[in-house]
């Protein structure tokens, strides 16, 4: 397969977040829960510049994308490995897991996205929400702010003092699409602060055929690299699967369903 031109700026953040990652390792004492998948939109499912929820668009793992759903139901759960064993498990001491159920709302290019993310095995909540207030252009990037955790209320779940309630994590993030035709390339830069690591934090996701797109991130602590699959003829319509390696190391795997065309 020829590479296409709009493919070598993902090829290039690959190269250089696989030369980086033994100078960046850092061991996940700091938001253990919060470095798999996002709940946020574009973690592991795909959002359109127009803000339809799929397998179409810009998808991540744990970096959010500034195309924000302005409609759609979204129901998802993704497990992971703490260490680069693969366990296809949802609890015990050496895997995670996180779910989200979410509702687009809104309008194109104005969408708000809310979400309830269950963070463990016991349902430890926290609740995300993103709002988009700039439409991409042909010059500009899509721009959308959002909070993780909006609460604090997985800390409260968990019995911690109130004067430690610290997880909430907001964020600015801008996407933009390079290309048209079948194989657009997406790349999303933002900054945040909380589980971002009050730093910033980038991705970059490829459409390389009609039902698989490459993914290549830094999420604020470690780069991350997966592959999300089209299941819509194996499964169920709308439905996508991603797998990947998260700090280059520790499997993870999803699936979410979405019903794109629920509007409110």
């Amino acid at each position: 397969m020829a590479l296409r031109p709009a493919a070598l700026p993902l090829v290039c953040i690959i190269l250089i977040l696989a030369s980086s990652a033994t100078a960046t390792c850092q061991h996940y004492h700091a938001w253990p829960v919060y470095r798999y998948s996002s709940g946020l939109p574009g973690g592991g499912w795909g959002v359109t510049p127009d803000g339809i929820p799929g397998f179409d668009g810009a998808i991540q793992i744990n970096v959010p994308v500034a195309y924000t759903p302005h409609r759609g139901a979204i129901i998802g759960y993704s497990w992971a490995s703490l260490d680069s064993n693969i366990r296809f498990k949802t609890h015990g001491d050496m895997v995670t897991g996180q779910g989200w159920i979410a509702l687009g709302l809104g309008s194109s290019g104005r969408g708000l996205f809310v979400c309830e993310m269950p963070t463990a095995y016991a349902y430890e909540p926290m609740q995300n929400v993103q709002q988009q207030f700039l439409a991409e252009g042909d010059r500009q990037p899509a721009v959308a702010f959002g909070i993780q955790d909006i609460f604090e209320n997985r800390d409260r779940y968990l019995g911690a003092p109130d004067h430690l309630h610290d997880t909430r994590s907001p964020y600015v993030v801008a996407t933009k699409q390079f290309g048209e035709g079948p194989n657009p390339l997406h790349l999303t830069l933002g900054w945040g602060s909380g589980r971002f690591n009050d730093s910033l934090f980038a991705g970059a996701s490829w459409r390389v055929k009609e039902d698989f797109t490459l993914m290549a991130e830094y999420d604020g602590f470690n780069p991350n690299v997966g592959i999300a699959f089209d299941l819509s003829q194996a499964i169920a319509d709308d439905t996508v699967g991603f797998a990947g390696l998260v700090d280059l190391e520790r499997p993870i795997f999803g699936i979410t369903y979405i019903h794109s065309g629920l509007a409110l």
